[in-house]
């Protein structure tokens, strides 16, 4: 669906050389076939490398210069990991909880444009539910093309969240599928704390963006619904069921 923002800012968003670099990877819906499925402790592997390429990360001072960032498509490939930066991956996974990010004032992706129809919806994933937020990983939904059930995810943030994931039964593994992506703005927790003034995270590589939900139907726990052929439904299609089971 065609929003707002895609009449005034496109896929570069603005700002430097190196903020644009990284604003296009962000905006970038057309990453290629095959999907590969992740786990998040391949993020945290693939975050491990960074370091090797001489990479800087860890606030937008850092962000990769243009012609650095190629060095982010296969970062691990001698250890077996063959996805990287643009890869299309697949992560199951238990929301912990989602918001709106940057409302006060934007972020130079899309165009520093403040209010929740323009930014990003930033949902934290964790390997179980009611996981430690330095044990998760991000998935961030962009304001460009978003689907209007998908709203839904950015209201399971404070003291209701746990109640609105159990109504709309999300409480229970979901699928995303996307673009996999280093965002070099952020720094990874350390000894289970976030760096100041960063979200809590366990690597800053991020689904980013999310192209497809899907919610697991085929069970409750992570081992079901992370099998090879798992049973699930689209979420916006989950969400108009009367009834689930």
């Amino acid at each position: 669906m065609r929003r707002g923002i895609d009449d005034i800012c496109g896929p570069d968003g603005i700002g430097s050389s190196n903020s644009i670099a990284q604003n296009q990877v962000k905006n970038n819906l057309c990453a290629p076939q095959p999907v590969t499925t992740l786990d998040i402790s391949t993020l945290e592997t693939l975050q491990g490398d960074v370091p090797a390429l001489g990479i800087q990360f860890g606030s937008p001072q850092t962000i990769p210069t243009p012609d650095q960032r190629p060095k982010l498509r296969h970062p691990n490939v001698a250890n077996g990991i063959v996805v990287g930066e643009g890869s299309l991956v697949q992560l199951v996974g238990f929301v912990l909880n989602g918001h709106f990010s940057n409302v006060q004032d934007g972020e130079e992706v899309n165009c520093s444009i403040a209010g929740e129809p323009m930014n990003d919806i930033h949902i934290a994933v964790g390997a179980a539910l009611g996981a430690p937020a330095c044990e998760s990983v991000t998935a961030e939904i962009i304001p460009h093309f978003r689907p209007e059930p998908w709203l839904v995810l950015a209201t399971l943030e404070g003291p209701n969240a746990t109640a609105m994931l159990t109504s709309l039964r999300l409480d229970r593994p979901l699928r995303f599928t996307g673009q996999l992506m280093f965002d070099a703005s952020h720094m990874p927790c350390a000894n289970g704390h976030p760096a100041s003034n960063a979200p809590a995270r366990a690597s800053s590589w991020e689904i980013h963006p999310v192209y497809q939900i899907d919610v697991c139907n085929a069970g409750t726990s992570l081992p079901e619904c992370a099998a090879d052929a798992p049973v699930s439904t689209r979420l916006d299609q989950w969400l108009k069921q009367p009834t689930r089971e």
